[in-house]
C-alpha cells in the first residue's frame, strides 16, 4: 500500500505544470480611437462615432474635444437628457467655452431643468455668448424665455432688443416679446390657448419698435390697442415708445396704463422719469413714492425716487433711497452713477469716487457684451 502511495506521489511530481493563462490583447489606443471616430462621425456613422468617442473620454477622461463631439451628436439627435450631463462636464474642462455653456443650458432646458439652464445661460451672457451667430441667438433666445419666467421682464424685453437688430425676426422672437411684455412668466409652450393672439399683436408691435420700423410700429400699436384697449401693458409699451420718438401722446398713453392698473411699477417709473425731465421735481417725486410703495424690491423705482429726490433738494432721503437701489441691484451702472452724484453734492468724495469708479467699470462690462 505505501508503495502505491509512493507511486502516486510521484506522478503528482513529475505532471507538466498547467500553462499560465495568456495576457488579454492591449485595446486600441486613445489615438486610435480617436481618430477611429472622427472618421465615423465624418461619414454619418453617428452610433458608431458615438461609441468610439466615449471609449476615447474613457482612456482620456480630459478631452474636451470628445465630450464635446458626443454633446453634440446626442444633441442633434433630441436625446436631451443624455447631452446635458456631458455639457456639464465640458464646462468643468473649458470654463471659458461660451459654446459650452449655451448647449448646457439649452439641453437642461429640453429636459425642464430650468434653474440650471438659467446658471448656464448666465455664465453664457457674461461670456458675451462667443459662438456662431446661429447658437448665440439660440442661447440668447432661450435665456430670455428664463428672464420672462423668472420675472426679470425689462432684461427680457432688452435682451429681445438686441436680437431684433440682430437677426431676422422670426415668430418665436415675436412670441418672447409679446409674452416679456405683457409680464407674465410663461414659456412658450404654456402660452394658454386664448392669450395666444394678444401675445402675438403685442410682439409683432413690440419687435416692430425693436428693429426701428417706425410707421410699422405705430400701426402695429394702435392695431393691438384697437383689439385689446384695455391692456394696461399695450398703453404703458405704446407710451414709452412715442415718449422715446417726442411725441407728447406718450404721456397720455403711460397715465392710461396707470388709470388701468394703478400699481404698475414701469408705467409709474416713466411717469417719474418724464416729470423730472420736465422740471417737476415735486410731481416726480409723487410718482416715484408710489412706485416705491407699489414695489419695494424693486430697483429701478427706489433709484427714480432717489433722484427725483436728489433734483429737489432732499439729499438725506435721496442718499437712502440710492443706496437702497445699489444695495437691491449691485450690477447696475445706472445705480452707481446716480449714487456717485448724490454722493457728491453730499461733499463725501472718497464714496463719490469709489461709486464713479464702480459705474466705469460696470459700463464697460456692459459694452463688452452688447457689442459681442
Amino acid at each position: 500500500m505505501q508503495g502505491l502511495t509512493l507511486v502516486l506521489w510521484a506522478l503528482v511530481l513529475l505532471a507538466p505544470a498547467p500553462l499560465a493563462a495568456a495576457p488579454p490583447a492591449p485595446g486600441p489606443s486613445f489615438e486610435t480611437l480617436a481618430q477611429q471616430a472622427d472618421q465615423a462621425r465624418e461619414a454619418n456613422r453617428l452610433d458608431q462615432a458615438l461609441a468610439l468617442y466615449r471609449a476615447a473620454v474613457q482612456l482620456k477622461p480630459g478631452w474636451d474635444e470628445g465630450w464635446w463631439a458626443i454633446g453634440t451628436i446626442t444633441y442633434d439627435q433630441d436625446k436631451y437628457a443624455e447631452c446635458a450631463p456631458v455639457f456639464h462636464r465640458l464646462t468643468t474642462l473649458k470654463p471659458d467655452f461660451a459654446p459650452g455653456w449655451i448647449l448646457s443650458g439649452m439641453c437642461d432646458y429640453r429636459v425642464r431643468h430650468y434653474a440650471s439652464a438659467y446658471q448656464s445661460l448666465l455664465r453664457a451672457d457674461a461670456l458675451g455668448f462667443k459662438s456662431s451667430p446661429d447658437l448665440a441667438r439660440a442661447g440668447r433666445l432661450h435665456l430670455v424665455y428664463l428672464l420672462t419666467r423668472n420675472g426679470s421682464f425689462e432684461h427680457a424685453i432688452a435682451l429681445c432688443t438686441l436680437l431684433c437688430r440682430n437677426t431676422t425676426i422670426a415668430p418665436e422672437l415675436v412670441i418672447a416679446a409679446g409674452i416679456a411684455g405683457l409680464r407674465r412668466t410663461w414659456l412658450p409652450e404654456d402660452v394658454p390657448p386664448a392669450d395666444r393672439p394678444l401675445v402675438m399683436a403685442f410682439g409683432e408691435a413690440l419687435t416692430a419698435t425693436a428693429a426701428q420700423q417706425s410707421a410699422d410700429a405705430v400701426a402695429k400699436f394702435e392695431a393691438a390697442l384697437k383689439a385689446y384697449p384695455d391692456n394696461a401693458e399695450i398703453h404703458y409699451r405704446f407710451g414709452a415708445y412715442l415718449l422715446k420718438n417726442g411725441s407728447d401722446r406718450g404721456l397720455d398713453e403711460i397715465k392710461t396704463a396707470l388709470q388701468l392698473d394703478p400699481t404698475h411699477v414701469p408705467a409709474l417709473v416713466s411717469v417719474s422719469m418724464e416729470y423730472l425731465t420736465k422740471g417737476e421735481y415735486a410731481t416726480a417725486c409723487q410718482y416715484g413714492h408710489r412706485a416705491v410703495q407699489a414695489a419695494p424690491r424693486d430697483f429701478a423705482a427706489h433709484l427714480m425716487y432717489g433722484r427725483a429726490l436728489l433734483e429737489d433738494h432732499k439729499l438725506p432721503d435721496a442718499l437712502a433711497e440710492l443706496e437702497r437701489a445699489v444695495k437691491l441691484a449691485p450690477d447696475s451702472p445706472d445705480a452707481h452713477f446716480s449714487l456717485a452724484a448724490a454722493y457728491a453734492r453730499a461733499g463725501r468724495k472718497e464714496d463719490a469716487a469709489r461709486e464713479r469708479t464702480e459705474f466705469q467699470r460696470l459700463k464697460k462690462l456692459v459694452n463688452s457684451r452688447v457689442g459681442s
